[in-house]
């Protein structure tokens, strides 16, 4: 039997190692871990948090209290987990999304790492974890043609191009602790870092009298930030469970290197021009409220849902140079799911013993473009496979299924697919045996 530092030691490498694969794939350019036009502004899209199980219920977290899951994204809920128990969860991800305006349509498939957390108790009350998930993700290619005849007549046939790739991560460590009976806190500290690549080119095609223009702008960001978390639990009657949970993310500044390169190359000559700026202070992480509530009746149903508010108004988008006006705001997030279990004892028929899971989200997202708020809503369902009899290692998948955005008023509308499968490896490291 291995023992407890071995055990340890197996587990902080596996994250190791996948943080390296994160970022590698991360700088791989033709590899995003999302395709959307939607991106082209700010930190790009921002990653929906919490375990594969969550996510099937609609991706409710605040609430959220399981003893055989990790809910990171509310450290308060790490409070629950047993002295004896230690659970490692990770997860990989592929998004389908099919995108339409009124003048044409394009799909693109993505596959991406979602997430690593560990977790184990270091003290009575008291568990600790460390995980790695991503934040945000850019990814776009676009191309489109001057239409307006009057460039047309003066500069001829042009092409603008926009590209974008990378996003940001974070690395981070958590602890919940049981402050009194009924009443639980945590906090997560996070290390947010990432890069993103974002490249824009005018090509003159039918005149030689004007230098094609290529950029390439390169920020860097690096940075800690935190985040609070409570839970009131409270037993409403013999069969019923009640958690009231909530989380405060203060406005985190994240101080960049923003590095631009322009290269206008013309029939002669070739001129570069190059652009440093360090800790440009108005790219931040918002402030974040979030509040939530779960209902468990026994081990067979579980019925929750949350509301998350983020203050994006203030955001520098960088939004120079793009085909339609775009103005950040605040955004309004609202999920509901449930999880019903037939039969979670039943050792002889194992799908009565699965989790069955279901929910939905309706988000007013940050992002108003030509005067259109943009909404995001979606489906979700999944299920919980346990791998075991007695333990509670488990397969969790999710499918996630909505759209975001409108053709009105020239933008986009995506439809999309999302299939995510984890596995939740629970495991019992310091029983002591009477023979070994």
């Amino acid at each position: 039997m291995l023992k407890i530092y071995e055990k340890i030691l197996i587990v902080l490498t596996t994250i190791t190692v996948l943080s390296t694969n994160t970022v590698l794939a991360q700088r791989d350019g033709d590899a995003f871990r999302t395709y959307s036009p939607y991106t082209l502004y700010g930190i790009g899209d921002m990653y929906r948090q919490g375990s594969i199980a969550n996510k099937a219920m609609g991706g409710i977290n605040y609430g959220a209290r399981d003893p055989l899951g990790i809910n990171s994204y509310n450290p308060a809920a790490l409070s629950i987990q047993d002295s004896l128990v230690v659970m490692l969860d990770f997860a990989v991800g592929s998004k389908n999304i099919y995108s339409k305006s009124s003048l044409s349509k394009t799909s693109a498939n993505t596959f991406y790492f979602d997430y690593v957390d560990f977790s184990l108790r270091i003290a009575p009350n008291l568990t600790v974890n460390v995980g790695l998930s991503p934040v945000s993700d850019v990814g776009y290619d676009i191309e489109r043609k001057e239409t307006d005849p009057d460039e047309i007549y003066q500069y001829g046939d042009i092409r603008y191009s926009y590209s974008g790739e990378g996003g940001v991560n974070q690395l981070h460590w958590g602890a919940g602790y049981r402050l009194f009976s009924k009443f639980s806190v945590g906090v997560n500290m996070h290390y947010y870092f990432g890069s993103i690549n974002r490249y824009y080119s005018i090509e003159y095609l039918t005149s030689q009298s004007f230098g094609n223009i290529f950029s390439e702008s390169r920020t860097r960001i690096s940075k800690i930030g935190l985040t609070f978390g409570a839970q009131f639990h409270t037993r409403l009657n013999s069969a019923t469970f009640l958690t009231v949970g909530a989380i405060y993310q203060p406005k985190t500044v994240l101080p960049v290197r923003k590095e631009i390169t322009t290269i206008t190359v013309g029939d002669i000559s070739t001129d570069t021009s190059r652009n440093v700026s360090v800790n440009v202070n108005d790219i931040f992480m918002p402030t974040t409220l979030g509040l939530g509530f779960t209902l468990r009746r026994t081990d067979k149903l579980v019925f929750g849902a949350d509301y998350t508010y983020q203050d994006w108004s203030k955001f520098n988008m960088d939004a120079s140079s793009h085909s339609f006006s775009f103005t950040p705001g605040k955004s309004h997030t609202f999920n509901a799911g449930i999880e019903y279990t037939p039969r979670a004892n039943n050792l002889k028929n194992n799908f009565r013993r699965w989790n069955y899971r279901a929910g939905l989200r309706y988000s007013k997202t940050f992002m108003n473009c030509n005067g259109q708020n943009i909404i995001e809503q979606s489906l979700t369902i999944g299920a919980g496979i346990p791998l075991t009899r007695r333990l509670g290692s488990k397969i969790n998948v999710a499918i996630e299924a909505g759209q975001r955005g409108t053709i009105k008023n020239g933008l986009i509308k995506e439809t999309f697919v999302t299939f995510s499968m984890g596995i939740n490896i629970f495991d019992i490291w310091f029983q002591k045996f009477q023979f070994n």
